[in-house]
């Protein structure tokens, strides 16, 4: 697994270890490595760390959880005396692991509707957050492919730990409908880190959906994706439309997806863009868009319908060439042995 440093302010490129350096706040992203064998992954290792160093809290939310060494080491920060709470999917969790968090007294709230908390993300010590698309079990760890991001910023903490609160102290999951319809119109979710921008959204009630095509929109060179599901028809057409303006569009669907009968896999196949189909035999989980080499969209939100109407998901995007340049790597690396496995299988 890859793991990319940035920190804000003045760059230094160290090209072998691909780690960016500002002064000041890092920002770190990691990649699986579906294709190595290891005991305990770097994005594991990457996680425990954080959680080790935790002093005072460790809020998180998360669709599924079942890696033995992540619970493990949540227990043993509870009893060491960190604040430790969990917001949880209870379609996802296995009776076993609730016993054992509620053995070292970590509070639950579980989310029972028939929407799924899907979120997966972690609040240090109210000052920094990991999210992405990586669900907390081995098999994401170790086969999947998937993505996270570590920001330090008590603001970015604050606008997620607004969300959390929301749901543990609240029990509220789902549509809020007292709050702002169209908040990607007010700077409620925005921060600049330095020279880095970043929006933070929240499914339903932001309506990403909406957020993202507005994004596409504005594309000028290119639109690249990672996409685990991919059943939004907004976010289709308004790629097709990019394509007809002459913008690059190249994809990767996760090759379960493709069979859904409302994939866009078809669609753009057939409006003549560039998609195919990954070649993990495991899963492609990512949730990813890359815009004009700049853009990066990612979290847990898929683009879907079930992501837009009834999951309760988060979305950061980050505007950063940098960023946006780890990113693209991964795409390419993705979508290079994906599109050598279609034109292998057509002989």
């Amino acid at each position: 697994m890859k793991h990319h440093t940035i920190l804000c302010t003045t760059l230094l490129l160290f090209i072998a270890a691909y780690t960016f350096a500002y002064a000041q706040l890092p920002i770190e992203v990691y990649f699986t490595t579906p294709q190595k064998e290891e005991q305990t992954t770097a994005i594991q290792k990457a996680l425990l760390k954080k959680i080790n160093n935790a002093t005072t809290s460790i809020y998180a939310a998360l669709f599924e959880i079942t890696d033995p060494l992540i619970i493990d080491a949540l227990c043993k920060a509870k009893t060491n005396g960190i604040d430790v709470r969990l917001v949880l999917e209870s379609e996802r969790l296995h009776e076993k692991i609730k016993a054992k968090f509620e053995a070292s007294a970590i509070p639950i709230r579980l989310d029972n509707r028939k929407g799924f908390m899907h979120n997966k993300f972690f609040i240090f010590d109210s000052k920094a957050v990991w999210t992405g698309s990586y669900n907390i079990t081995p098999r994401e760890a170790k086969l999947n492919n998937n993505n996270a991001l570590y920001i330090e910023s008590e603001e970015i903490a604050s606008i997620y730990l607004a969300e959390f609160n929301e749901m543990f102290e609240e029990g509220i999951f789902g549509n809020r409908t007292e709050y702002i319809p169209f908040p990607f119109l007010s700077n409620k979710y925005y921060v600049k880190l330095n020279d880095i921008d970043i929006n933070v959204y929240f499914s339903p009630d932001d309506d990403i959906e909406r957020i993202i095509t507005k994004r596409i929109e504005k594309a000028k060179q290119s639109i690249y994706f990672l996409a685990f599901s991919f059943t939004s028809d907004a976010i289709g057409e308004a790629m097709i439309a990019k394509h007809k303006q002459g913008v690059t569009v190249k994809g990767v669907f996760e090759k379960r997806d493709i069979k859904n009968v409302n994939s866009e896999y078809i669609k753009l196949k057939v409006e003549g863009l560039d998609v195919v189909y990954d070649a993990n035999p495991n899963t492609m989980h990512h949730k990813v868009i890359i815009i004009d080499d700049e853009l990066v969209i990612t979290g847990s939100y898929n683009f879907s319908k079930n992501a837009k109407k009834r999951n309760d998901e988060n979305c950061i995007m980050l505007r950063s060439p940098e960023i946006a340049k780890l990113y693209t790597q991964e795409f390419e690396k993705i979508y290079s042995v994906a599109y050598k496995a279609k034109t292998k299988n057509k002989k």
